[in-house]
């Protein structure tokens, strides 16, 4: 007798998009409009930023590494409560998440063209490609807008902006400062919204290239 195949998802899931490190999780704190939290002028990658060295340049070689292997972490807070947080790590373009609500744990594996989920306990769902949160990097890695940020000591950091829809918002980009630490990448914004003040935070950090494999029929 052949094995059936896994369920497919047709609702239900934690709907995060594109974005698992920006979007809210409350329906009441979700904004209607999202604007940029800082003043960033627009650059074009490559273009000269009062550096030796491009920033489009730098962030690029600083990525490259993560590329091949992250692990990463995201914890989202609204007027200072947890929201949402989520763990993972990404080989390549596979990836490997567990996101966290108030009341949620969802695990999502993506091995393009094909992703599956599933709540603790239960069994793994084929899933739409589209209905599985795309892994940080892959969003993080194109900013709309790219620049050094002033420093004359301590960790390297970059003010971008990224589309609202990209990062789960709506309304004009939004402001993220990039902060780079030896090996470890970190990526916040703050905004408020609504009368709520959200913050995110997203660390990236090299991992072992061990396999994500699909789940076991």
């Amino acid at each position: 007798m052949s094995t059936p195949p896994p369920r497919r998802a047709t609702r239900g899931w934690l709907r995060f998009g594109g974005a698992i490190l920006f979007v809210l999780a409350v329906a009441a704190c979700a904004p209607t409009a999202a604007g940029p939290t800082g003043s960033v002028p627009p650059i074009a990658p490559g273009a000269p930023t009062g550096t030796a060295v491009p920033a489009a340049d730098l962030l690029r070689t600083v990525l490259e590494p993560l590329h091949t292997a992250a692990a990463f972490e995201t914890r989202v807070e609204v007027d200072g409560k947890v929201v949402v947080s989520a763990t993972g790590r990404s080989v390549g373009a596979a990836s490997r998440l567990t996101v966290t609500t108030a009341d949620r744990t969802v695990e999502y594996l993506e091995i393009p063209p094909r992703a599956w989920a599933r709540e603790s306990g239960s069994a793994w769902v084929l899933l739409g490609i589209d209905q599985a949160p795309a892994a940080p990097l892959d969003v993080l890695s194109d900013p709309l807008t790219l620049e050094t940020a002033p420093s004359t000591d301590g960790p390297m950091s970059f003010a971008a902006t990224y589309p609202a829809a990209a990062l789960g918002l709506e309304g004009d980009p939004v402001a993220v400062a990039i902060t780079v630490e030896g090996s470890t990448v970190t990526f916040r914004y703050e905004l408020t919204t609504s009368g709520h003040r959200t913050s995110s935070a997203t660390t990236l950090r090299p991992s072992t290239a061990d396999p994500i494999v699909a789940p076991t029929p």
